[in-house]
């Protein structure tokens, strides 16, 4: 999925389901709203490695050719 857009990408922290999640939106170029570019899979132990990994694949870029993030293929250290 190659994402060619202007809008700057927010990262979102939340818990769901047991564990922390986050999330990549951008603005939607018709209509309005946000549309999810970028998300874990996996759920983390807290809220600060959710936020730590999310960062991470925001800096990268790597949210502008992929939409699904498992743990254990940004970094190790996490299991």
């Amino acid at each position: 999925m190659e994402l060619t857009t202007s809008s700057k990408p927010t990262l979102h922290v939340f818990h769901q389901e047991g564990g922390w999640h986050w999330g990549i939106t951008v603005e939607r170029t018709a209509g309005g709203g946000m549309k999810v570019v970028a998300y874990s899979d996996d759920g983390f132990d807290s809220e600060e490695q959710a936020r730590e990994d999310g960062e991470y694949v925001l800096r990268s870029e790597d949210w502008r050719s992929r939409q699904s993030f498992g743990r254990g293929e940004r970094r190790h250290g996490y299991s």
